[in-house]
């Protein structure tokens, strides 16, 4: 996803973060069209000199780019063989305007609120909806500035702050949630939907106490949900178990293929099964309905972030 691509940027590159034609040649050019119209990317300067080989012995900083027989190529002065092709597109410099790109990833996650930046690096998202007030910031030492914790707090209400960096080091994670402030990495927003597309959702995003809904425990073959044990039969159990295994994988959609082979059953009369073993436990058609999602034409996935699953034993 380009907008999350362009926030990684923006985390090591700074206040002025700059990419090149070149990397945005690896999206679609009808996205990079896009974020050129609604001023988040912005053409800033063209260079007429390339980067040296890597490890190369020239004794220059840059190579000059020269149009030879109609192409302009980067012309390594001592192996021709590491000379690069390039397209005009590639000499082509943008700067990110942060505010911009904050507001349009605020914008795809649905956000209540007005985006802001609120102190260096750290910008208000918004409340999700779930309620929550929802920070993103380059780095974590972004909070350890004197005051900005206070800050953060201060606006997020009764509830912890969500907030949001590229990476957070062990150290930094602990130190947060020691000050209160819930932390997750960029990519926890970034979820498949129902046709397999990417697309930003910050409504999992739960403070780690609330976190874990669903305990499969492999040993005792029991299942726990929101503190429920769930007397299901030892199919329903491993059917429920094969669902949270997919769950924590990178794609959470389990295929009805997969099913059928790995129990020898159809997977709608399994689903249909395994939903009226989980309203005998006690749950409501209304939790049950909410628990899976069907992906036409695929299977089915869990309705439960990665954080909300536990598998132990």
């Amino acid at each position: 996803m380009i907008w999350i691509w362009l926030w990684t940027r923006l985390s090591k590159t700074g206040v002025r973060p700059e990419v090149s034609g070149r990397l945005l040649r690896r999206f679609p050019a009808a996205e990079v069209a896009r974020l050129l119209k609604a001023r988040i990317l912005i053409e800033d300067r063209k260079v007429d000199t390339w980067g040296t080989c890597a490890h190369c012995d020239c004794g220059y900083e840059v190579r000059l780019v020269e149009e030879i027989d109609g192409r302009l190529i980067a012309c390594c002065p001592l192996d021709s063989s590491q000379d690069v092709l390039l397209e005009p597109c590639d000499l082509k410099r943008y700067r990110v305007d942060a505010d911009k790109l904050v507001t349009a990833i605020a914008a795809a996650g649905r956000m209540k609120g007005s985006p802001a930046e609120i102190a260096a690096g750290i910008w208000f998202l918004g409340r999700s909806g779930t309620g929550r007030r929802i920070f993103m910031c380059r780095t974590p030492e972004d909070v350890f500035v004197p005051g900005i914790s206070m800050l953060v707090k201060s606006m997020a209400g009764a509830m912890p702050p969500i907030v949001i960096c590229e990476q957070i080091d062990t150290n930094s994670g602990i130190s947060l949630r020691d000050m209160e402030i819930d932390v997750h990495e960029l990519d926890e927003i970034v979820r498949p939907n129902e046709k397999g597309d990417e697309e930003i959702s910050f409504d999992a995003l739960l403070p780690p106490r609330d976190r874990v809904r669903l305990v499969m425990d492999r040993g005792r073959q029991v299942a726990t949900l929101d503190g429920q044990i769930l007397d299901l039969p030892l199919q329903m159990i491993a059917l429920l178990r094969l669902f949270a295994e997919q769950a924590l994988r990178s794609d959470p959609r389990l295929k009805k293929q997969e099913i059928e082979i790995d129990t020898g059953r159809e997977a709608k009369e399994l689903m249909r099964d395994l939903r009226g073993a989980l309203m005998s436990c006690g749950l409501t058609r209304a939790q049950v309905d909410e628990l899976f999602v069907s992906v036409r034409g695929i299977g089915y996935r869990l309705a439960l972030a990665r954080e909300e699953i536990e598998i132990i034993g």
